[in-house]
């Protein structure tokens, strides 16, 4: 883990050896393997990139999870993103979230992809979509070039309007549940994307 200044924060290999497993494991939130990494942390307000490598130098598929143990404090999680690959068929990008401890949330989910060569990132999707799921595997929302959301203007309207028209946007009035955000390229297209979940309110 890493903080905006790209100063290395935390570190965990098993996640028996983190300082914090005790409270990880009594909240319930301890990995079923005891080679798979976690990492309890306290952190001040501001960005925050977590990097997720296999000790196998073979590339594979990882989860990273994402929680907030502290609702009812100053600081609460404002926005998550997800940067992975984009395949074909169900090599796809997925990024989960949970609306929690409230009746309902407003939130904005993004599929960036051609935005990102100007960061330095190469391979991109041209054209990436946008498919949001519940919890009982239903498609809900779907966009594939954000100008042509009916709420295209609330993306505006927040500074949350995609950088390229071909990139995808949604905002989501939703109940409290769990829900999943699939990437994928129009056509077939494949890439590096990134998946952002934003909480309006």
């Amino acid at each position: 883990m890493y903080n905006s200044s790209r100063t290395l924060i935390a570190t965990n290999d098993n996640w028996q050896a983190d300082p914090g497993h005790s409270e990880i494991e009594a909240n319930g939130l301890a990995p079923a393997n005891l080679l798979e990494s976690a990492t309890l942390q306290t952190l001040a307000p501001g960005s925050y990139t977590v990097i997720v490598r296999g000790n196998d130098p073979i590339p594979k598929t990882g989860l990273v999870e994402l929680y907030d143990l502290s609702p009812q404090s100053n600081s609460t999680l404002k926005n998550m993103s997800t940067r992975g690959s984009v395949g074909t068929v169900d090599d796809v990008l997925i990024s989960g979230f949970i609306v929690g401890d409230v009746d309902s949330a407003t939130v904005v989910v993004r599929a960036l992809g051609p935005s990102l060569a100007a960061s330095g990132v190469s391979g991109v999707p041209s054209d990436p979509t946008l498919t949001i799921y519940d919890s009982s595997g239903s498609a809900i929302a779907t966009n594939d070039n954000w100008q042509d959301n009916t709420n295209a203007i609330d993306h505006q309207r927040n500074g949350l309007a995609p950088p390229n028209p071909s990139e995808s946007a949604l905002v989501l009035h939703l109940p409290a549940g769990t829900y999943t955000a699939i990437v994928s390229g129009a056509n077939g297209g494949t890439g590096v994307a990134l998946a952002e979940v934003y909480t309006l309110h």
